[in-house]
């Protein structure tokens, strides 16, 4: 999911560097020791090369990838609780490791125009039968108290 800038939508048009080694290298697999997907890699390591500021450089979706499989954690209908949805967006800094061998890790408060707000709009993974979970818990009154450290 992007959103971005006028200035970015320039520079994505105009690419012809970055776009053709991505399409020459980047592939989905491990052969070659590297399990690269286009949709996913391109614009930010292309955001990342050509402006560095001029990027949030941290997702807006909590993701959870602690299990260290090829897919995230996804949460089923007893693991979604109001603590579940609390500790999601309570988080307001955001953890990064690199995926080479030197695993480096950076840690960035989430700033929204200058101050320190929770990092996550959305979540996933969740299966299907958590909807009612979800749904009843995401009715106005139960999570005023989870959105209101969002506005305030």
């Amino acid at each position: 999911w992007f959103s971005v800038k006028r200035q970015h939508a320039l520079m994505t048009i105009a690419d012809s560097l970055y776009y053709t080694k991505f399409k020459l290298y980047c592939k989905p697999g491990m052969a070659g020791g590297r399990n690269c997907y286009a949709d996913e890699h391109y614009m930010p390591t292309l955001f990342n090369m050509m402006d560095p500021n001029g990027i949030a450089n941290w997702s807006v979706t909590h993701v959870d990838w602690s299990e260290g499989k090829w897919h995230p954690k996804a949460y089923r209908a007893q693991d979604v609780t109001h603590g579940l949805l609390k500790n999601i967006t309570s988080i307001d800094v955001s953890h990064h490791v690199t995926s080479d061998s030197k695993k480096v890790v950076t840690q960035n408060p989430c700033l929204w125009n200058g101050v320190k707000k929770p990092c996550y709009l959305f979540a996933r993974k969740f299966y299907p039968e958590s909807m009612n979970n979800l749904i009843n818990m995401c009715t106005f009154g139960r999570t005023l108290d989870l959105l209101t450290s969002w506005w305030i």
